[in-house]
């Protein structure tokens, strides 16, 4: 088999700085709302942070650092939390001074019965326009771009994992206009409500729907099901578009982003595992392959 060719990224500009969890950058919140539909249990929100004179020159696919105010029990300060980047390198609004995230509240009941509010998430829920918070970073060298605009983009999503996705969808057909790649986007979430930025609060996945190469297909685990009569997840849509993946896979010019909760790639690589198979490939050699050539991304937490 002809030996795989390593996939060129992208790479933050020379000279952007990077903030250190001993001196945070101090941002102001410029705007805040839900992408949530009304009715929806989980309340996300898109924030539009202000990074003006900060010198960070944050791309697609990298993280920021968000340093929630006050102490744990133990006297100690609150942990770092990262957050995927949701804008392009242009900005939100193309501007270059505003940085987009976006956060899903935390709210687990315990066994025992207790409620426990994430830390970060309900700081950041909570913030208004105005408020100040602290970052650092930007982070992330990997889950990036390819700089050839002929490569094809797998990009697999659940939850606010689609945050690194709309930034790269905003820089490939909109601050770029010359990607040629295809690019597939599957995206799970539990009910339309919560398929943020694709949905009545906000729906800029739809932006490039006129493009040819542009195909999006979603997975509402609680509004679909398959043949069977299970529900439909993100990995179920990923093994109904097989026959195209099996297609994308063979070339030497296609890249695979997964982005979301821990553990949904134990969904997706049984697909991935058969179309090796397909190709007369061993999964886990081609795996690491891939890994190794740019082309297998994975960002869960």
């Amino acid at each position: 088999m002809t030996p795989l060719t390593k996939i060129e990224k992208h790479a933050p500009p020379a000279g952007a700085r990077v903030y250190k969890l001993s001196a945070p950058f101090e941002s102001t919140v410029l705007d805040a709302y839900r992408l949530t539909s009304e009715g929806s249990l989980d309340d996300v929100q898109h924030l539009v942070l202000d990074i003006a004179g900060s010198g960070m020159k944050p791309i697609e696919g990298q993280s920021i650092g968000v340093l929630p105010p006050g102490n744990q029990p133990n006297g100690k300060p609150h942990k770092l939390r990262l957050y995927s980047i949701a804008s392009s390198r242009q900005g939100e609004g193309d501007d270059p001074d505003r940085l987009a995230i976006c956060v899903k509240r935390l709210i687990e009941v315990r066994p025992d019965g207790g409620i426990y509010n994430g830390i970060a998430s309900n700081f950041l829920c909570d913030l208004k326009p105005g408020d100040r918070l602290r970052l650092t970073g930007p982070v992330g060298p990997t889950f990036v771009l390819p700089r050839n605009p002929e490569t094809n983009l797998v990009l697999i999503a659940t939850g606010t994992g689609i945050a690194p996705f709309r930034a790269f969808l905003k820089y490939i057909y909109s601050d770029l206009e010359n990607w040629r790649g295809e690019v597939m986007l599957i995206f799970g979430a539990k009910t339309q409500k919560e398929l943020l930025y694709l949905n009545d609060c906000n729906s800029d996945l739809m932006l490039p729907r006129e493009r040819a190469n542009y195909h999006l297909l979603t997975a509402r685990s609680r509004e679909e099901t398959r043949p069977d009569g299970a529900k439909l997840y993100v990995q179920d849509r990923v093994q109904q578009s097989r026959d195209r993946l099996l297609t994308l896979m063979k070339g030497d010019e296609t890249a695979v982003y997964i982005c979301g909760l821990k553990g949904m790639e134990a969904g997706l690589e049984p697909v991935f595992a058969g179309i090796a198979e397909e190709l007369g490939r061993s999964w886990d050699e081609w795996k690491r392959e891939l890994k190794q050539q740019g082309k297998w991304n994975i960002e869960v937490y």
